[in-house]
């Protein structure tokens, strides 16, 4: 089987488990991918198969319960990465069956007939956002369960938008329609975060990148093009030096818009009595898309990491939000 996977992409296997995407940068035998579907009973169907998510509301303590299901039951699923010095769920170019393209998944619903209602919606969306934020189609595509076709009337709408300068386009665009709505928002970081109910609503006045159109919830996510993509597996070598807090400011918030979220950050991390100085912030938890700016400065407690660059042979600090290891402890809270 030969594919181009981009982030947001789904993968199905020949045990008919549907995995995600995530990022750009994967090992040569196969791609890091969460899983999100797997036969079983559930509204989400195509002709007589019924699935289950086996992710409900994203969390990263449920992503470590499930990472360690799969090691329990299918530890192909899992594996063990050099380059980041942690387990990540993984689906071999061996195991995969089908392989759906978030780019080619629009294509296809623009050229069919008899769309139902949300394949509908998830249409008007995209001409909305094409039009007001000046963003040729062709930079466009959808994911979720409407790219797998087994939606629901339930389901929400996932759109993408390739490009970091397009997202960026699409992002005031969603601003200036007022489509976006904090409640969720409010919601997921008061229940999943060690934050305060003041500090959670902070947060979630700042997401743009989730809303509703006509009643119906949707996101927005940016995958890089092509010409943005200047890492290479093995490029950047992780190595966890333990749990930390820091007190960071944002520098540049540029390729916060894709997964992971990246932010260039100054500031100090401690632990054990000891200073590091932090240039990175990496968000792999979807809950810190575009949130953050220039100048604001943030409180963060996660994984400390040393990362070598072998491309400039160099080494700097990075903080990472959406770890296995700090899971449940881990947040962000918004200073000013």
């Amino acid at each position: 089987m030969v594919f181009q996977p981009r982030d947001h992409d789904f993968l199905e296997t020949y045990d008919n488990w549907i995995f995600c995407i995530v990022g750009e940068v994967h090992p040569p035998d196969g791609y890091f991918a969460y899983p999100k579907y797997a036969p079983g009973n559930g509204p989400w169907k195509r002709g007589e198969q019924s699935f289950s998510r086996i992710l409900k509301n994203y969390s990263m303590y449920e992503l470590k319960n499930t990472l360690e299901y799969l090691k329990k039951f299918k530890p192909n699923y899992v594996k063990f990465d050099e380059t980041i010095s942690a387990e990540m769920f993984f689906t071999p170019l061996s195991e995969i069956s089908k392989h759906y393209s978030c780019l080619s998944g629009l294509r296809n619903l623009l050229k069919k007939d008899g769309r139902d209602r949300l394949e509908q919606l998830l249409i008007d969306l995209v001409f909305v956002l094409h039009d007001y934020g000046g963003v040729d189609l062709e930079f466009f595509g959808l994911t979720g369960s409407i790219l797998l076709n087994i939606h629901h009337e339930r389901s929400d709408i996932d759109v993408i938008v390739y490009g970091r300068e397009n997202f960026w386009k699409v992002i005031r665009a969603i601003e200036e329609l007022e489509l976006y709505n904090p409640r969720d928002s409010l919601e997921r970081f008061s229940m999943f975060y060690p934050i305060s109910r003041s500090d959670a609503e902070k947060l979630a006045l700042r997401v743009r990148h989730k809303g509703y159109y006509r009643g119906v919830g949707f996101s927005v996510h940016g995958v890089r093009r092509e010409d943005e993509i200047n890492e290479k597996y093995g490029d950047l070598v992780y190595k966890m030096i333990g749990i930390a807090r820091a007190e960071l400011e944002v520098v540049d918030s540029v390729d916060s818009g894709f997964t992971p979220s990246v932010y260039s950050v100054e500031g100090l991390a401690e632990m054990n009595g000891e200073s590091y100085r932090i240039e990175r912030l990496t968000c792999y938890d979807l809950s810190y898309i575009a949130l953050f700016h220039p100048r604001d400065r943030l409180k963060v407690y996660g994984k400390l990491e040393e990362v070598y660059d072998r491309r400039n042979n160099r080494r700097f600090y990075n903080i990472l939000i959406g770890s296995i290891e700090a899971a449940g402890k881990e947040y962000i809270k918004l200073i000013s």
